[in-house]
């Protein structure tokens, strides 16, 4: 089973890597926490100004917050509109660097969990 990540994961690991509750997030972006939870289920809800907002706060690139295709997709559209050197994000910000550990740490976790079913399924054959 492929565990996708989320625009909902990364910004709620995000947020928890850089050690601020929902209702920091609420605050720092004017609205209740009850709303910010909201976005947090519901990115899809989330206007590009927003977005922007969020990704300040975190201090990360817009892009991050976005899944690997999208980024993809972003990145070129973007390049054709702005400088390829406001798109390069040479020095990760620390919030970043978490993200990507934890990331990495949980598919680590996903491959020796896979390679033990697989392990069981051949000795039980």
């Amino acid at each position: 089973m492929k565990k996708e990540s989320n625009i909902s994961d990364t910004i709620r690991l995000l947020r928890e890597a850089s050690g601020f509750s929902q209702k920091q997030m609420a605050e720092k972006l004017s609205i209740t926490q009850q709303a910010y939870s909201n976005l947090e289920k519901k990115p899809e809800r989330i206007n590009l100004g927003r977005m922007r907002k969020i990704a300040e706060i975190l201090q990360v690139n817009s892009i991050t917050l976005f899944g690997k295709e999208d980024s993809f997709i972003l990145q070129n559209i973007n390049q054709s509109a702005i400088s390829a050197e406001n798109q390069m994000n040479i020095f990760p910000s620390q919030a970043e660097h978490l993200i990507y550990h934890k990331l990495i740490t949980s598919l680590k976790e996903e491959i020796s969990f896979l390679r033990e079913l697989q392990l069981k399924k051949i000795s039980n054959n």
